[in-house]
């Protein structure tokens, strides 16, 4: 946390409101130290540090501060931008501007994201001499930047000239541009994309997508040429050298082979899992597909109102249970009389199954013919009949049997 910037610009930020200005001056130079705060690139700190200055004392206060952050051996270029870029906004001197980026170029020369951030402050200042000699001083042979850099200030050059120079100064930097690109060896063939750098403003194309599909404008962005070096937009903004590597490197993973993903258990998360759902991080367990189909076509469950079983008192019910280990045969009995016996009755329909086979059960010829015993036996309604039959016979017998009183 000591080294911790975030936190110590808050910290300023909150002493300067409160207007204690030394306690925050000390929080900056605490974090500028180097055996304090051990920072590896402090140009940021550096940065706050001289917007502070120049906040509370002026921008004298902030010039001695640049001062002592070019005697740092470990900042880099931005503190050169910033300082350079206060003093035209905040002094109104072009002059002093232009010297603190000259002075950053005679160290920083090789360095593509200062020279770009240099040319477009010249390109900005409405002085076409001035920035014509820049790019020539910076393409010069005599100057050490490396040619694979090169196509990205050319590109500048030509937008520079583009915005307003006339027509045969821009053919004639893209010849020069068309030069570096064939001694680089990166179009083979394809020097018909450089025209659409010609024509294009930000993000608008001569092209439609599919059209520079088939020009292969896309591969030209892979190898880094001109047309997408610098001019990768976003919202209208230049994006530096750094986040043309970071696309570059998204642009090799795209390319990488991935696992096919058809055979993966979809997620299905729920809010709130039910108990016993085998819930897991982010979800709940899936079902199987025939079950999910069943769940599916069931209703939902606030439409059924009742009655609910109590798990519970059913599951302890369950378990008070005596279940014998043998069973006796199952007899059915009515009104003293065995009725039928569940076992015999159950091996003679099976023995009977069995001998009808697969004959049709309406064919009256092959049924078996049941005896009177077994039928009487077999019929509680018959059996009931019966009895009222020999009941009423009993009655009309003892009405004639019966003497007459005179």
């Amino acid at each position: 946390m000591r080294s911790n910037m975030l936190i110590h610009f808050a910290y300023a930020d909150f002493e300067e409101q409160r207007l204690n200005v030394d306690k925050a001056r000390s929080i900056y130079n605490r974090l500028l130290d180097v055996n304090e705060a051990n920072l590896k690139d402090p140009t940021l700190a550096y940065i706050q540090a001289m917007r502070f200055e120049r906040r509370t004392e002026g921008i004298k206060a902030a010039r001695a501060l640049f001062k002592r952050a070019r005697e740092d051996t470990r900042t880099n270029h931005q503190v050169y931008v910033a300082a350079a870029l206060m003093e035209y906004y905040c002094s109104k001197d072009n002059n002093i501007a232009f010297n603190i980026f000259n002075l950053g170029l005679k160290k920083f020369g090789q360095n593509l994201d200062y020279i770009l951030a240099y040319i477009d402050y010249m390109t900005h200042l409405n002085e076409d001499h001035n920035a014509r000699v820049l790019f020539e001083r910076i393409l010069s042979p005599n100057n050490s930047i490396t040619k694979q850099s090169q196509p990205a200030i050319w590109h500048e050059f030509l937008r520079f000239e583009s915005q307003v120079g006339d027509l045969p100064s821009i053919k004639k930097v893209e010849k020069r541009r068309l030069a570096l690109h064939v001694e680089l060896n990166e179009l083979e063939g394809r020097e018909t994309l450089l025209l659409v750098d010609r024509y294009k403003f930000l993000n608008l194309l001569p092209c439609s997508n599919d059209e520079l599909k088939l020009l292969g404008y896309k591969d030209v962005s892979n190898i880094n040429l001109s047309s997408t070096s610098t001019s990768l937009l976003t919202n209208g903004s230049v994006v530096n050298g750094t986040a043309l590597l970071e696309q570059a490197a998204k642009d090799r993973r795209a390319i990488l082979p991935r696992p096919d993903i058809k055979h993966l258990m979809p997620f299905r998360p729920t809010r709130n899992p039910l108990p016993g759902s085998h819930s897991t991080s982010g979800g709940v367990f899936p079902l199987p597909d025939t079950a999910l189909y069943l769940v599916k076509v069931l209703p939902p469950s606030r439409n059924f109102e009742g009655p609910f079983v109590i798990i519970d008192e059913l599951m302890e019910r369950v378990a008070r249970l005596n279940i014998p280990d043998n069973f006796d045969p199952v007899r059915v009995s009515v009104q003293g009389e065995l009725i039928r016996d569940l076992d015999s009755s159950n091996a003679n329909n099976s023995q009977q199954s069995r001998k009808m086979g697969l004959a049709d059960s309406d064919d009256e010829e092959q049924q078996p013919q049941l005896n009177a015993g077994d039928r009487s036996t077999m019929d509680i309604y018959r059996q009931r009949q019966q009895k009222r039959v020999k009941l009423t016979k009993n009655i009309s017998t003892d009405q004639i049997t019966a003497p007459v009183v005179t």
